[in-house]
């Protein structure tokens, strides 16, 4: 089964068109990398991919369910996980409050013993009452990752996910992708300007400034 299909999507910044005529299937049991230069609409299209930007024209469709057009539902459940270059937490909540609210709120089931596993396979136990707000960029995108280890979500899209993390968080994150990989039911798809990244997925799609 296809986990995220486009087609003939039309994506736009103002007036301008970033993407035009776009279509592209994504399977299950594989991972993509999506690069290109800066402002070409990679973030874009991962945002109308989730259900987050609405696209001008064309159809969007993950596990089967039209996201666009708009058939009165978006992708939220533990089956689906998406990583925004600028990780969205709760800065007065704890670490572990963090973790349990994004595991209830897809719908994952829940228990504080593997979630404190899973912040320690991210190096974040130590801190697992500690507001986020107090945390570095790189643990904030650590703790994401924590989310990403613990659910192990079947579609996954990332935008940037390395940034701000140092070479081990770095490794750390293509370690826990790598997990993903290997159950062969994960769908992948990262925008990145990171070699490593790109060289670990099984495809490349490099976005081109669209001529009108």
């Amino acid at each position: 089964m296809t986990a995220v299909r486009c087609d003939g999507l039309e994506l736009r910044a103002g007036y301008k068109s970033l993407i035009k005529n776009f279509s592209f299937e994504l399977g299950f049991a594989s991972s993509v990398a999506v690069t290109g230069p800066n402002g070409l609409g990679k973030t874009t299209l991962l945002r109308t991919i989730c259900g987050v930007s609405k696209p001008y024209g064309g159809s969007v469709t993950v596990n089967g369910k039209s996201v666009w057009p708009f058939a009165g539902h978006h992708v939220q459940d533990a089956s689906f996980f998406y990583l925004a270059s600028q990780p969205a937490l709760f800065a007065d909540h704890s670490v572990i409050g963090n973790l349990e609210f994004y595991m209830r709120c897809s719908g994952a089931e829940w228990n504080a013993e593997t979630a404190v596993q899973a912040l320690s396979v991210v190096g974040l136990s130590a801190r697992k009452n500690q507001t986020v707000r107090t945390l570095s960029t790189g643990q904030k995108r650590r703790l994401s990752l924590a989310f990403l280890h613990l659910a192990r979500p079947k579609i996954v899209l990332l935008d940037e996910p390395t940034n701000g993390l140092d070479a081990e968080g770095a490794e750390l994150c293509l370690g826990i992708l790598g997990e993903l990989k290997k159950s062969g039911q994960s769908a992948i798809m990262v925008a990145t300007h990171d070699p490593a990244l790109v060289e670990w997925a099984d495809a490349k799609l490099e976005l081109q400034k669209w001529q009108p």
